[in-house]
């Protein structure tokens, strides 16, 4: 196998804006609100496609089936691909919401729970997030205030943001992007989303969007929002290259990694690695010949577990997520 690059799917949403076209290059029509990019992903109806090489045209599921341990590694027990990949350009406030874990998704859905951790890539001065109720309200406050039709958005905590923040929101967990920010998202494949609150807005046709008060009431869990924001700790540093563990946890690890120069590192067969590029310009190779991908701001590769060797080189300075299971 060889370094894999996939079409992206866009997704066009209320809360979206034009900024994945026309700052992070992706081939999307810039007239319309795009609010994320599904860069990688394995589920039924949204399956990504290989857009360079000679496995070009083929499907996430398909080599998951076709080359299994050699793509996935050997950590990797599952017959799908066990993350999925998102750029979201949030240009206004998505809905308040909350994902379910394992157990309800599979019983409800008969699909997975979605766990998710956001790195901001860009904000501006006044980008926030909404993350748990606040110390003092519980559920059953916020259901009878949302009943009672009152205003719920001061029951909430909000975190202002800024470049190279990362967050982990588990399921059970109420969220929200408050746009203005370019998030990356690496999530468990899920694609089960229940909105509690959308901000009584309507769309284009005047409709209002569907909520889901009892499944969101169903699965809502008591977390400490303040526990959830990276602390970044640092594996490695010196001229030419910075390493920062982001998260660590049972479905994914994600580092942060500023390479001035080149960085050569060597797949482990134990898992897939995924770069997100999340500043700078470069390139990425490995020893196959020609297989060699030009990296930018916004741009996903997906580096098999049986790869073996591959090199990172910097224009100048490159600064990248680097993921794996």
């Amino acid at each position: 196998m060889y370094l894999l690059e996939f079409n992206e799917i866009p997704k066009e949403v209320i809360w979206g804006g034009n900024s994945l076209a026309s700052i992070y290059s992706k081939p999307f029509d810039k007239s319309k609100a795009i609010g994320e990019s599904w860069e990688i992903c394995d589920l039924p109806n949204d399956n990504s496609v290989v857009s360079n090489g000679d496995l070009k045209g083929k499907t996430l599921s398909c080599l998951v089936k076709e080359y299994g341990s050699e793509l996935l590694g050997t950590k990797c027990k599952e017959d799908y691909f066990p993350l999925l990949i998102k750029l979201i350009d949030a240009r206004d406030k998505l809905s308040i919401q909350v994902h379910p874990d394992e157990e309800y998704a599979n019983k409800r859905h008969n699909k997975h729970g979605k766990n998710e951790m956001w790195y901001v890539i860009d904000a501006l001065d006044n980008a926030k997030l909404l993350i748990g109720l606040k110390e003092n309200i519980t559920k059953e406050n916020l259901n009878r205030a949302l009943l009672n039709k009152e205003n719920i958005e001061d029951k909430f905590n909000y975190f202002h943001i800024n470049k190279g923040d990362a967050f982990y929101i588990p399921s059970g967990c109420i969220h929200a992007i408050l746009g203005n920010a370019v998030i990356a998202e690496i999530q468990t494949p899920s694609d089960v989303t229940y909105r509690l609150y959308d901000w009584n807005r309507v769309d284009k046709n005047g409709n209002s969007r569907e909520l889901h008060i009892e499944d969101s009431f169903n699965v809502i869990k008591d977390i400490n929002a303040f526990s959830l924001k990276s602390s970044k700790q640092n594996k490695f540093k010196d001229a030419s290259l910075e390493i920062n563990r982001v998260f660590s946890n049972e479905y994914f690890t994600a580092d942060e990694y500023i390479v001035n120069g080149m960085y050569s590192s060597k797949t482990n067969k134990e898992s897939f690695e995924i770069i997100m590029v999340i500043d700078g310009n470069g390139s990425i190779e490995s020893d196959i010949p020609d297989n060699i991908i030009k990296l930018h701001i916004g741009k996903t590769v997906l580096i098999p577990a049986s790869l073996g060797n591959y090199i990172i080189k910097s224009d100048n300075c490159i600064k990248f997520l680097k993921v794996a299971i």
